[in-house]
């Protein structure tokens, strides 16, 4: 690649370029940076005019990277990283306990989780202002834009990572009760192929991940729906629409459903991730440490490794549930 103009790339552009390359989309990318997508493709272009060459493969379901632009974005991650670590320790040094900071997490984990634990924590801490970025995915990649990620990948493999758990979610059949008074409550794994079953999009894609029992079960259990937000999936098991495979932890926000007699079907460990210099900064780790007590076993016993059957939750129950009596 020449330099074509001969000037310099903009800083913005960099940031700009490295957004469309994580979002995937220059749509997307102004999402993120709070900007137009007019601007995010002036931005692009005037950067591939300034290296000489093109960054990005357009289609019609986003962009993606040519060979030129994986060259660039490495690079170009390498510095935005480098700038955000230099924004931290200065913010921390003047301000340890105030500033921004964002967590990524899967949409399931924000809406029952750390949704309803959220305003303690901020009346607690006015100096932080807290984002929560809950996508409609099973991992959240610890982009350069996030502090902290809470995800369903070890991601210590990864250099510039640390990652340690968090929890642990057990996955078994839960259905309304009225739907299993009108099509009766399977007690058996191979009985439970002929009800209608929903889906969440990761369980159908990541299922190779599952036990052979459960996989095989999977393959013959064909699903009625599949829905890619935990919310949906939710609100459509509760209303009697079919069965589906959850976390045992919904028992504590939804007392309403009923835990199928059947063993649960997979357990899956959920990850606290960040780069390593992100938590030495004060108020990250406030964050850090304020999301390992919600997540504290002792208190949930819904999140012990060991599995625990919602009947023996007893008087356990999160903070909104029981306000609600």
């Amino acid at each position: 690649m020449d330099n074509g103009d001969g000037g310099h790339a903009d800083w913005d552009d960099i940031k700009t370029f490295v957004a469309a390359a994580q979002t995937g989309s220059f749509g997307a990318a102004a999402r993120r940076l709070k900007t137009t997508q007019p601007t995010v493709t002036r931005r692009i272009e005037d950067l591939e005019l300034r290296l000489g060459g093109k960054l990005f493969d357009r289609g019609l379901r986003g962009v993606t990277l040519t060979r030129a632009g994986e060259m660039v974005y490495d690079r170009a991650l390498t510095m935005q990283r480098a700038s955000l670590d230099i924004e931290r320790l200065s913010l921390d040094h003047e301000t340890p306990d105030a500033g921004e900071v964002t967590v990524a997490m899967p949409e399931g984990i924000g809406g029952y989780v750390t949704g309803l634990e959220v305003a303690d924590f901020v009346r607690e801490n006015p100096g932080i202002k807290l984002g929560l970025d809950c996508g409609f995915y099973p991992e959240n990649p610890v982009d350069s834009q996030v502090d902290l990620s809470i995800q369903l990948m070890d991601a210590s493999g990864v250099p510039e990572l640390t990652a340690s758990p968090l929890a642990t979610l057990h996955y078994a059949l839960f259905a309304s009760r009225e739907y299993l008074e009108t099509y009766g409550a399977p007690t058996r794994i191979e009985a439970a192929v002929g009800h209608r079953f929903i889906y969440h999009s990761a369980q159908v894609s990541k299922r190779g991940r599952w036990g052979a029992k459960t996989s095989a079960f999977m393959e013959l259990a064909e699903p009625a729906m599949v829905v890619n937000s935990s919310t949906v999936m939710l609100h459509a098991i509760q209303r009697g629409a079919g069965i589906g495979a959850i976390p045992t932890a919904i028992v504590a926000v939804a007392p309403d459903l009923v835990m199928l007699d059947i063993p649960p079907l997979a357990s899956s460990t959920i990850w606290l991730c960040h780069h390593r210099e992100s938590a030495k900064t004060g108020r990250v780790a406030r964050v850090a440490e304020w999301l390992g007590s919600i997540f504290d076993a002792r208190e949930r016993p819904w999140f012990r490794p060991e599995f625990i059957h919602p009947r023996e939750f007893g008087d356990w129950a999160w903070p909104a549930a029981t306000a609600r009596g």
